[in-house]
């Protein structure tokens, strides 16, 4: 790639590259250091997406071990309570999750202003594996990681 079909790219407002560069601009290249690359590739959670917010807001930087691809049950603390990265019609989806029987529940953050939980059939879904977070943005007011403009919960 030459430095003309390059600028184009990051000047197109369209390019998957450029969004994903402007994420990534607020990730400090030092933190890349302490990445244990063979555990799994990285998962950047979408600037609109806020199933987990906030304990994982929009842009955050998360590790996808995709060994652990079985939906665990039991009982959590909130903050321990297991976060999965779930494939469903092209769609992605970081939550919590419950299997019952053919049914599998993506379960949003309790504070989220997402719907609660969406009930797929189990079929249709695939587990990718476990998520553990790398990299939080800082919530502040204008950000995509700030507090959502609506705090309505849907049923």
């Amino acid at each position: 790639m030459d430095k003309r079909e390059l600028t184009q790219i990051l000047y197109d407002p369209r390019s998957a590259m450029k969004g994903l560069i402007n994420a990534w601009a607020d990730v400090p290249l030092l933190l890349m250091l302490e990445v244990d690359w063979n555990r799994g590739p990285l998962v950047l959670i979408g600037l609109n997406d806020q199933l987990m917010w906030p304990l994982l807001p929009p842009g955050s930087l998360l590790q996808l071990d995709a060994k652990v691809r079985t939906i665990a049950t039991g009982s959590w603390p909130e903050f321990e309570r297991p976060i999965y990265l779930i494939e469903y019609r092209g769609r992605f989806y970081c939550c919590h999750a419950q299997r019952r029987g053919d049914t599998l529940r993506l379960i949003s953050h309790l504070e989220s202003p997402s719907r609660p939980a969406i009930a797929v059939a189990f079929k249709d879904a695939r587990v990718r594996g476990q998520v553990r977070p790398i990299f939080r943005p800082l919530a502040t007011r204008g950000s995509a990681a700030g507090r959502p403009s609506s705090r309505r919960r849907f049923s």
